[in-house]
């Protein structure tokens, strides 16, 4: 194992950052390696995102998201509208680009592949196919920007929780807000990890992160915090990513809720890089190691411990 110092936290071993968004359009591979070298990450899990990215040119999906909009009382439906087709179309990150750059640099990258669950069923069948094939070891859902709500999509969800505890995968799942018009709560709220509720006690031997611990939002910051923990209380399967959220490690209330209701040891480091705005990798690190509350044995734990043994290294 690789020890590195750092000033004010003694000795911290292996970083891994369990959330990077490798996104083709918004950072090439050879900058994602060079920041990845910089910040001295040891290993990297990079999430493909299976989004649809002409989902909002539709019609009918087009209208309802406007009417949707117009219940919020949006003084500009049109261009929440545009902001949200444009994020579809810059986020979609392919299994088979997360494949070819874990294929490029073993020793850095881990992936993890992507399946759009408001698809047909034949669509998701083959989504799983394809992830077997490319030797991804995950899954990442997020229900937000796919389109879907966790409990009408009870068929599909099954079929991808069954091929994870045959084949051994884990669930990465989105939980919290996301940026522009789904900063609304009811534009997310199918993100809301009381919702996987089913799946987690249904499927105990597939291990489920909810990504952001359930407080990604700029707008309520924590804001279902307190639900991620709930189900993390009830069920060993339960892993949570800090992703987007650090001030999780550095704000008193959620130290202390975490050390009194799970714990640290389900606790994983995530960057969110480089979708997440105001930190590169290495400075987002550097304030994680210099600033967080936790113990030097739980902060070891959280970025890197707990990951290496969810991914079994």
């Amino acid at each position: 194992m690789i020890l590195y110092g750092f000033e004010g936290v003694g000795t911290i071993a292996e970083v891994i950052d369990f959330h990077v968004h490798p996104i083709p359009k918004i950072i090439s591979r050879e900058e994602l390696v060079k920041e990845v070298g910089r910040a001295r990450v040891d290993k990297a899990v990079l999430l493909a995102l299976d989004i649809d990215e002409y989902y909002l040119d539709g019609e009918y999906s087009s209208m309802s998201f406007l009417q949707e909009c117009v219940q919020l009382n949006s003084l500009n439906c049109l261009k929440c509208l545009e902001d949200a087709r444009k994020i579809l179309k810059t986020c979609y990150t392919s299994n088979e680009y997360v494949g070819d750059l874990v294929r490029s640099n073993p020793e850095r990258f881990i992936g993890v592949g992507s399946v759009n669950p408001s698809k047909n069923m034949s669509y998701v069948k083959e989504k799983l196919k394809e992830i077997e094939k490319l030797g991804l070891i995950g899954i990442k859902l997020i229900p937000t920007l796919q389109f879907f709500n966790p409990l009408r999509e009870k068929n599909k969800l099954e079929a991808i929780f069954e091929f994870c505890e045959r084949e051994g995968k884990f669930i990465i799942f989105h939980t919290g807000c996301d940026p522009s018009i789904w900063e609304e709560p009811s534009f997310s709220e199918n993100a809301n990890p009381s919702l996987l509720e089913y799946y987690v006690k249904k499927f105990k031997n597939v291990q489920v992160v909810l990504a952001h611990m359930g407080s990604y939002s700029l707008k309520y910051p924590g804001i279902w915090f307190d639900e991620a923990l709930q189900l993390g209380r009830k069920y060993s399967n339960v892993w949570f990513d800090i992703s987007a959220v650090p001030y999780i490690l550095m704000e008193k209330k959620y130290v202390e809720k975490i050390d009194r209701d799970i714990g640290w040891s389900k606790v994983l480091f995530g960057s969110d890089y480089p979708v997440a705005g105001g930190y590169g990798l290495a400075s987002l690190i550097e304030l994680v190691k210099t600033k967080s509350l936790l113990s030097e044995k739980n902060l070891e734990s959280v970025l890197g411990l707990n990951a290496l043994k969810l991914l079994g290294l």
